[in-house]
C-alpha cells in the first residue's frame, strides 16, 4: 500500500512540474551577454531533477529563500541550481522515508516522518560542511598570498599582473586563486576592479577579503601604492591566524570532556573494577560465609 502512495504522489508531483514548466519559457540571453559569463559560473541543471526544476523555484520565490540558498551555493563552490538543490533534499527526504518503512516492516507514521526530515535536512548539513573546510582552506593560504602579490607589485608590477602571475606559476590549485581567476575573467570581459574585488569579497563572506579588497580600493581612489599596504596588513592576517589557531588549542580540553567522560573513564573503571567485582561475586567479602 505504501509503494501505490510514493508512486501516486510522485506522479502528481511530475504532472504538477511539468505544467509549471510549460506554462513559463525561457528568456534567451543576449548572444554579448553570453559571452560575458564565466565558465567558471555556469550553473548546470541536474537532469533527474530538472522536470520538478519549476515548481522547486517558485516555492523558493515564495519563501524568499532562492537567493540565500544560491549565495551558500556559490560559497560551496557547487554547480548546482537552487532548484535542484532543492530537489535532491526532497529525493533525500524520499528515499529515507521509504529506508525506513523498509527497514521498520511496517508503515510507522511517526517512523517515516522523522526519517524524511532527517533525508531531507542532510544535505544541508553537508553544504555546511563544504563552506566551512573552503572557507579554511582561503583562510589558511591567505597570507602566503599576500606576501606574493605584494612581492610582485614592489618589483614593478600592478595587481592585476600580479594575480595573473600568481596563478599561472602556482603547481597546484586552490579555492583562493580559483577566486582570484574569477576576478581575472571578470575584469577581462570588461567589469571595472573594483566591482569584480567586491564580488569576490560578498561571494566569500569572508571578513580578511573584505578588509583586504578595501584596502586595494581604497589605495585605487587615493592612488597610493598598496605593495606595503599589502605587505603590513599580510603581517596581520598572520597574527590573526596564529590567535585563531591559539583558541583552537584553547578549546581542545572542552572539548576531550565528553569522549573521557562517557567513553574512556568507563572503559578504565571497567578494566579496573571489573576482576575485584568478579571475584566479589563468586568468593564473597572476607569472612562472610564461613
Amino acid at each position: 500500500m505504501i509503494y501505490i502512495i510514493y508512486i501516486c504522489v510522485l506522479a502528481v508531483f511530475f504532472l504538477v512540474a511539468l505544467f509549471v514548466s510549460s506554462s513559463q519559457q525561457d528568456i534567451p540571453l543576449p548572444s554579448e551577454l553570453e559571452k560575458e559569463i564565466s565558465a567558471a559560473n555556469v550553473r548546470r541543471h541536474v537532469f533527474f531533477v530538472r522536470p520538478f526544476s519549476s515548481l522547486n523555484k517558485l516555492i523558493l520565490n515564495r519563501l524568499y529563500l532562492y537567493n540565500l540558498i544560491d549565495r551558500r551555493l556559490e560559497q560551496a563552490d557547487l554547480k548546482t541550481l537552487p532548484e535542484d538543490f532543492l530537489g535532491l533534499c526532497e529525493i533525500s527526504a524520499l528515499s529515507f522515508s521509504l529506508g525506513a518503512y523498509i527497514f521498520k516492516g511496517s508503515f510507522d507514521f511517526l517512523w517515516v516522518i522523522l526519517s524524511g526530515v532527517i533525508g531531507f535536512i542532510l544535505p544541508f548539513f553537508y553544504l555546511r560542511r563544504r563552506i566551512f573546510r573552503r572557507k579554511s582552506l582561503i583562510l589558511r593560504s591567505f597570507p602566503d598570498m599576500l606576501n606574493l602579490i605584494s612581492l610582485c607589485v614592489g618589483a614593478g608590477l600592478d595587481l592585476i599582473l600580479s594575480l595573473n602571475w600568481i596563478i599561472e606559476r602556482s603547481p597546484v590549485s586552490s579555492p583562493l586563486l580559483d577566486e582570484f581567476a574569477v576576478v581575472l575573467h571578470e575584469i577581462n570581459v570588461g567589469q571595472p576592479r573594483r566591482q569584480a574585488l567586491r564580488n569576490m569579497a560578498k561571494r566569500l563572506d569572508i571578513p580578511e577579503i573584505s578588509s583586504f579588497v578595501r584596502i586595494v580600493v581604497q589605495a585605487e581612489k587615493m592612488g597610493t601604492p598598496i605593495g606595503e599596504a599589502l605587505a603590513m596588513y599580510a603581517e596581520e592576517v598572520r597574527e590573526m591566524r596564529f590567535e585563531r589557531a591559539e583558541r583552537q588549542a584553547l578549546k581542545a580540553p572542552i572539548k576531550m570532556l565528553f569522549p573521557l567522560i562517557f567513553f574512556i573513564l568507563p572503559v578504565v573503571g571497567i578494566i579496573v573494577a571489573g576482576p575485584i567485582l568478579i571475584r566479589f561475586m563468586k568468593t564473597g567479602l572476607p569472612g562472610i560465609g564461613r
